[in-house]
């Protein structure tokens, strides 16, 4: 199969929150060759109609018949369905994505799954900051899907970050990269509530802890230190900072979120085996 010097669709079907993270990205992208119509696919009208107005210059399609009817016309696919709707639609999506290139975004999904329909399959794993062009994404690639490693890996960098991974390390990275917003999340607010409990206005307190969270992120980005060495930084003796620390490790705050990190995983697992 080749994408060079073709007019080609690409098609997001199930257009959710992962979906349009993606689309947001491909939108932003200088991919070399760029799709001629990019169309979005959901089940119901209301959405394709809030899609169309957020993103005037994609196409957009809902129902099975009109969905089925674009997923045939197309040459690259990106899946963006719940685990458990794929389950419903495979049998009838499949066919229509032969010889195709897809991208999958379904959580637990192994890309063998696919292979019966088309050997160029990517899987992606990517979380809600995408959206906002600071996102993580993982990707791994069938055997034949590699010949277009450097197209897909362009076509999803503009989420924030793109890297490779093997794909036996994908269930991990579903949980560490997927659910990992959702972990920080908790963090931050509980960092939020500490602030209240000790006087600070809610509103101030949220964007401290949102400013801190980032500021730390970008810190060890930058700095390419382990975070144990940068925690060390913080901690004078005597400190206020270390006295937190050891109310935490009595918490079980850190195993609680490797724990949290393994749970998830072991969860993407069991949504990926066949019903």
């Amino acid at each position: 199969m080749e994408l060079k010097d073709k007019e080609y669709t690409l098609t997001i079907y199930g257009a959710g929150v992962m979906g349009t993270a993606v689309l947001s990205a491909i939108l932003k992208s200088n991919i070399s060759p760029a799709p001629k119509r990019i169309v979005c696919c959901t089940s119901r009208a209301e959405s394709a109609e809030k899609l169309a107005k957020a993103y005037p210059s994609i196409e957009t399609t809902y129902g099975d018949e009109d969905n089925f009817k674009i997923l045939g016309e197309s040459d690259v696919i990106v899946l963006g369905l719940k685990p458990f709707i794929c389950d419903v639609v495979i049998d009838k999506i499949g066919p229509l994505m032969k010889d195709k290139i897809l991208i999958s975004l379904i959580a637990g999904w192994k890309i063998e799954r696919f292979l019966e329909y088309t050997p160029y399959v990517s899987r992606v794993m990517t979380n809600t900051p995408a959206k906002f062009g600071c996102g993580m994404a993982v990707v791994s690639f069938s055997e034949e899907c590699k010949q277009f490693e450097d197209y897909i890996m362009k076509l999803i960098d503009p989420i924030g970050k793109a890297l490779q991974l093997p794909e036996k390390n994908m269930d991990a990275a579903t949980s560490l990269v997927g659910s990992g917003p959702a972990f920080c999340l908790l963090m931050m607010e509980a960092l939020t509530e500490g602030g209240v409990r000790m006087g600070i206005p809610y509103a101030i307190a949220k964007d401290c802890a949102a400013k801190v969270m980032e500021g730390t992120a970008k810190m060890v980005m930058e700095t390419g230190e382990h975070p144990g060495a940068l925690k060390a930084q913080v901690c004078t003796p005597g400190g206020t900072t270390i006295g937190g620390l050891l109310v935490m490790e009595d918490k079980g705050v850190r195993s609680g979120i490797s724990r949290a990190v393994e749970e998830a995983a072991n969860i993407a697992t069991k949504l990926g085996q066949k019903k």
